[in-house]
């Protein structure tokens, strides 16, 4: 007997194969789109059909898989979250150049397995996405829901979702079959026509203009070969202008060491005299404003990655933006924050090889035994040859004697302190870690702490059933338990809220990391807040709040601290789990 499962079982059944727990009802209902009567129903259907598995239902606790589940095919066509939002874009998109130009909810839920009122949930994440290019969906009485913009909006919005790699839509989508059958014909008619101008083209410029042609003709009857020569003599002339024109240069140099200013405020990384960052960002930026005017927007670049690898770089990069943005009247798209980011972090790592020909003077103080001490002694010298010089290796109790010689650091095996001398601990068998921040002492000059990330949590950090309204009340709330605890300085509390106007700290899925810049973190700690109910951030609502209390200045692997919790966060079902349970040992327990 064949299966009869559907779209929406069969995601019940992968999100459950996905999920190392047992997951709630509610958690499931959110995830799929749907109430938690219906995830019952559903769930009863599957058990029915199946032979060899079945879902547990566990009171109080939630549903997980048992046995095997091979005859369900689970590379069914369906729709999640993601899939359905972009779904509804292409089906609006392309309804927008026809005669019949609505939709009614009711046909999407259909086509898509859900319900209308997922849809409508759906259609507020499609209208976010739409705002960004000034496109409003409305709806019309009776007929469904449509958009009536200008072409060039339609356009930029089809070309620019085309481009970005976040998504599964590409510029197929978008055209018609004729067009689709033609693509070749067109790319030989733009490459004579380009050839008679006398244009020669990047890649990626080609690209766009060919991209931006195919959208055109699929969205209007035109002849392709006069529509193709009026388009590229029209560009031609436009793309001379601009690309002459470099009346900009000094305001975007201002903004760059306006940035650098600030940054070195805020703090102390001084890249200023970086004449590498200040010549390729320039170049950089100046060629953005061109394609900007120029219709261009793919990078090469994909923020997400960025962001979650480097993400001091990308929030400084967020500080460039928001002034290169003033000075310049553009608005820089989050890719392209990627990009600067990259600038930004080739700038740091110059900095902190400044003190590249410089031989640093350390003691080792050993109480293993001359063995012991001397292999230290050994390794070290090897690894670091023209960069560090081990003067003495003492044991603990003449420690006093260092304070007279004249060292950069101390390396120890044992807890000490020496006035203002830099200890930098170390166990005996010196491991890959502990290497690290030797190295790293050795290019910044800061002393570095080795952090376990279960060890920055605490049970008085973590807050449940919280009731606001406003994501500013859930900011001070937490902040300022930060400050009566003693974690941070009023500073920094001030800094998280500087922070959040400069870019939202919201990372999808209901959750935001707010943390700050400017003052002093006593002593490095995570916050968690648990709010009773999602409330409006920035982008989306958010019900976790992760409040990152951290010295990242002193942090070996401050990236690593990042990218472990957002693992923990990267589903919405994941959060939901985690809001419900509120119970702070479970919460540890998914970092070890």
């Amino acid at each position: 007997m064949s299966l009869n499962i559907t779209a929406r079982q069969i995601n019940i059944i992968k999100i459950l194969l996905n999920s190392k727990d047992t997951m709630s009802g509610l958690a499931l209902s959110q995830e799929i789109g749907c109430s938690s009567k219906t995830i019952q129903n559903e769930i009863k259907d599957i058990n029915k059909q199946l032979k060899n598995g079945k879902i547990l239902s566990i009171r109080g606790v939630g549903y997980k898989l048992e046995g095997s589940f091979d005859e369900v095919n689970l590379n069914s066509n369906l729709y999640d979250d993601v899939d359905r939002v972009e779904y509804i874009i292409r089906k609006i998109l392309t309804l927008s150049n026809e005669e019949k130009n609505t939709i009614r909810l009711e046909d999407l839920a259909d086509s898509m397995y859900v319900s209308v009122s997922t849809v409508k949930n759906d259609l507020k994440e499609v209208k976010r996405i739409f705002d960004k290019y000034s496109i409003s969906v409305k709806s019309k009485h009776k007929q469904g829901i449509c958009i009536s913009e200008n072409e060039d909006k339609i356009l930029n919005c089809i070309i620019d979702l085309s481009n970005k790699r976040d998504n599964q839509l590409s510029l197929n989508d978008f055209l018609n079959d004729d067009i689709k059958e033609k693509k070749l014909i067109i790319k030989k008619i733009l490459l004579d026509a380009l050839n008679e101008n006398g244009l020669v083209l990047t890649d990626i410029e080609f690209k766009n203009v060919l991209n931006n042609i195919l959208v055109i003709l699929s969205r209007h009857k035109y002849d392709e070969r006069e529509f193709i020569k009026d388009y590229v003599e029209t560009y031609s002339n436009k793309r001379s202008s601009i690309l002459e024109n470099e009346q900009n240069k000094e305001i975007i140099i201002n903004s760059i060491r306006t940035f650098c200013k600030n940054l070195k405020l805020a703090t102390s990384i001084d890249i200023s005299n970086d004449d590498i960052f200040e010549e390729y960002l320039y170049k950089h930026i100046s060629s953005l404003c061109k394609k900007i005017k120029l219709g261009m927007n793919q990078s090469p670049i994909i923020a997400q990655d960025i962001k979650i690898k480097y993400p001091f770089a990308f929030e400084l990069a967020n500080i460039a933006k928001k002034t290169i943005e003033q000075d310049l009247k553009i608005e820089i798209n989050e890719d392209e924050v990627a990009n600067i980011a990259l600038h930004i972090g080739g700038a740091i790592e110059r900095a902190s090889y400044n003190n590249k020909d410089k031989v640093f003077k350390a003691i080792i103080v050993c109480t293993s035994g001359i063995g012991t001490s001397m292999l230290i002694k050994a390794k070290l010298e090897n690894i670091f040859r023209e960069k560090l010089e081990i003067l003495k290796v003492i044991p603990s109790y003449l420690v006093e004697y260092v304070k007279v010689i004249d060292v950069d650091f101390v390396i120890s095996t044992v807890p000490i302190e020496i006035g203002d001398i830099p200890v930098i601990n170390i166990s005996p068998m010196l491991s890959e870690k502990e290497i690290k921040l030797i190295e790293k002492y050795i290019e910044t000059g800061n002393v570095y702490l080795d952090l376990d990330i279960k060890n920055l949590f605490d049970s008085a950090l973590f807050f449940t059933d919280l009731d606001f309204k406003y994501k500013e009340e859930v900011i001070d709330f937490m902040a300022s338990e930060l400050v009566q605890k003693g974690y941070i300085d009023d500073d920094m509390k001030n800094s998280y809220f500087e922070r959040e106007k400069i870019a939202t700290t919201e990372i999808g899925n209901m959750v935001s990391i707010p943390h700050g810049a400017i003052g002093k973190v006593y002593d490095n700690k995570i916050a968690i807040g648990i709010l009773k109910k999602p409330i409006a951030w920035e982008i989306s609502d958010v019900r976790l709040i992760i409040m990152l209390a951290l010295d990242k200045d002193k942090i070996l692997d401050y990236e690593v601290i990042f990218s472990n919790i957002y693992k923990r966060v990267d589903s919405i079902a994941k959060v939901i789990s985690i809001c419900e349970n509120s119970n702070f040992e479970k919460f540890v327990n998914m970092f070890k």
